[in-house]
């Protein structure tokens, strides 16, 4: 073997022999870092709440509601809040011996509840609390729920469940067909739930006073067109009040009624 290739073996050797104490080296610096002062052990154990599952509820904005007739009715926002000023009323209770729910609902989490009006449950898979109703609560309970249900926009859209729907402006009538209802249920865009001063001045001044009655298998319900910027949604005597986009009276007045804007 010559000289010049045993100097090269020897170079390579070498070469190797360095790369792997450079590594080696290397290693043990970094793997060190972190160790120091103020190094923070990340806990991977997850916070258990251990405020009552009522208290836990106040604080959920979307709550779904269902009674025997419809399901999953998302509670305008301005009913939320109303839903939760109840809980003020309930005082808690050992569970009770019988109990069959007329409403049952859910957050946007594992929290659900149910009620007979006498007696409400809230609870989870693993937890669950009783609260008594007082009787002289009982009626303004079930309005609250009734009319989130019955009068919120989420229900009134469910243009699916509708079987007939009509507009009236005067002695003039018009019937919307089915293929036509997913459109004027995109039209019904709420803004807010508000009070009834300032919608049924707007209908007093407005020249167009449209109505949309809608008739489904469990209800009736009636839209008045207050002006351009307000509807009332009466359902099984229940009314509510709501600032809405103009979207809806434009598309009843020159798409349904075809009202030139100069008339």
């Amino acid at each position: 073997m010559s000289k010049r290739k045993v100097k090269k073996s020897a170079i390579l050797i070498m070469g190797i022999i360095c790369f792997f104490i450079i590594y080696f080296i290397s290693f043990r610096a970094f793997s060190g870092l972190g160790q120091g002062k103020g190094t923070k052990i990340v806990s991977t154990e997850e916070k258990v709440d251990t405020r009552s599952l009522l208290s836990q509820f106040k604080n959920k904005n979307k709550i779904y509601i269902s009674d025997g007739n419809v399901s999953n009715v998302r509670m305008e926002q301005e009913k939320v809040q109303e839903f939760r000023y109840s809980f003020n009323e309930f005082s808690k209770i050992r569970t009770p011996d019988s109990y069959t729910p007329v409403y049952e609902g859910y957050t946007d989490d594992d929290i659900k509840f149910s009620t007979d009006l006498n007696v409400f449950r809230v609870y989870t898979v693993n937890q669950e609390e009783y609260y008594k109703v007082p009787v002289s609560y009982k009626k303004e309970f079930k309005q609250i729920l009734d009319t989130s249900i019955y009068t919120s926009f989420d229900f009134i859209k469910q243009y699916k469940t509708w079987k007939q729907v009509t507009i009236y402006f005067g002695d003039e009538t018009k019937k919307v067909s089915g293929w036509n209802y997913d459109d004027l249920a995109s039209k019904m865009v709420q803004k807010r739930l508000v009070g009834k001063i300032q919608p049924e001045k707007a209908r007093e001044r407005s020249k167009y006073k449209f109505t949309i009655n809608i008739t489904s298998d469990s209800y009736q319900a009636k839209v008045d067109i207050m002006g351009e910027d307000y509807v009332k949604i009466t359902v099984n005597n229940l009314i509510s009040y709501y600032e809405v986009s103009n979207n809806l009276f434009n598309y009843i007045k020159t798409d349904i009624f075809k009202i030139a804007d100069s008339e």
